[in-house]
């Protein structure tokens, strides 16, 4: 019997070394998963960061092509053009019976449909001249316009504190690098400065 309780007994003297070893399996455990969860949750926080930042650089580039796309859709807006934005990209010709973008004589065009009176001068009438000189003037400044307003960028600035004049065109003066083109189709003799009044080309 002797030998049999102590057969019995063995497994409860081994108990504790058994209990050491699970409590250091039990520690190396516990060691090593809360690091690797520490682990875990650093990356998650860097990738949910990198992901904000991305999305965040996207919103603002998103808003900065809208922006760009606002405002080159606010240039080309027929108010905005007729409100003394800078142009350049467009092509003139002789008004005919597309009246879009167009010289219609010496002092007045269409840029987008709008109709622009060149409010510092005046140029012989073509519609209805006083005589064949003022009608032959007439032409002679209209496409010398064209020829202008095709040599590059220009802008249209308003002038006084009237923006149309009694026919609903708007007054504009035509500006380029700082020179105002009515100037020098004055300086052609193919206009006259506006006075407020007009003068005979007869």
């Amino acid at each position: 019997m002797a030998d049999n309780q102590n057969e019995m007994r063995a497994p409860h003297r081994d108990l504790p070394g058994l209990g050491m070893m699970f409590r250091r399996r039990s520690n190396k455990q516990c060691d090593s998963k809360p690091s690797a969860l520490i682990f875990d949750f650093r990356q998650e926080l860097r990738r949910q960061k990198r992901t904000k930042r991305r999305s965040l650089a996207m919103l603002v580039g998103g808003g900065l092509l809208a922006g760009a796309i606002g405002g080159l859709v606010g240039t080309n807006w027929p108010a905005s053009i007729a409100s003394a934005q800078a142009t350049g990209a467009h092509t003139f010709a002789v008004c005919g019976t597309i009246r879009k973008t167009c010289v219609v004589d010496g002092d007045t065009i269409r840029l987008e449909g709008v109709k622009i009176r060149i409010a510092d001068i005046d140029t012989p009438e073509i519609s209805s001249p006083k005589c064949s000189a003022e009608y032959e003037r007439g032409i002679r400044a209209r496409d010398r316009l064209v020829v202008l307003l095709n040599g590059g960028e220009f802008e249209l600035r308003p002038i006084g504190n009237r923006d149309e004049d009694q026919y609903g065109r708007k007054l504009r003066v035509i500006m380029r690098s700082g020179r105002s083109l009515g100037d020098q189709l004055v300086s052609e003799n193919l206009a006259r400065t506006w006075t407020g009044r007009r003068e005979s080309w007869c």
